[in-house]
């Protein structure tokens, strides 16, 4: 004979395998595996330990970083300042710094690094990556961000992704982009 408590396994073990070997839904299968353009570089890839290898550094002037190309960058709010590199193959180098000691007649400024980001190349050729980004009606460039827009436009609202740099320390983190706005790069070329 046999017992309820066999029938309850049996149903259950069943079960299980039914939804196991049952075909996932498109909307399930859409979202396996995300779109790259989404995707942040795993905390332990090469390019990341190579980025936080300049924490801490100090630096006077500028900083040259062998096999990248400074594209822009400067005062976020005193003391912090942004600087932007791209690599060859598309990808960017954000690396914060906090002005440590001011410039004189005779020497100059010294800056230390805070905080970097590696941010690989946009997967869509429309998007571009911008370190000139502000939210709402503050205009302070303490914002980074993916954006795209039309080319007639000097700021771009469609943001993918964005960062916040902080005007206390300089540390970088990922935020929402919702009311975040990019300059366009090429506006007024």
């Amino acid at each position: 004979m046999v017992s309820i408590r066999h029938c309850r396994v049996l149903l259950a073990v069943s079960l299980a395998a039914a939804f196991a070997l049952a075909p996932l839904p498109a909307s399930a299968k859409r979202h396996k595996n995300p779109p790259q353009e989404t995707q942040e570089p795993q905390e332990d890839s090469a390019d990341v330990i190579f980025s936080k290898s300049f924490v801490g550094r100090t630096y006077d002037d500028d900083l040259a970083v062998e096999g990248w190309d400074e594209i822009d960058g400067g005062l976020v709010a005193p003391p912090i300042y942004v600087h932007r590199y791209q690599r060859e193959d598309g990808t960017y180098l954000v690396l914060t710094s906090r002005e440590a000691v001011k410039a004189t007649n005779t020497a100059p400024a010294s800056y230390v690094v805070v905080d970097a980001l590696i941010v690989p190349k946009p997967q869509k050729d429309d998007v571009e990556f911008s370190i000139a980004c502000v939210q709402g009606k503050d205009e302070t460039l303490n914002f980074m961000g993916e954006a795209k827009g039309s080319e007639e436009k000097e700021w771009w609202t469609d943001v993918r992704r964005a960062w916040e740099i902080s005007l206390e320390t300089g540390l970088i983190a990922s935020v929402q982009p919702k009311g975040i706005r990019c300059t366009n790069a090429s506006w007024g070329q």
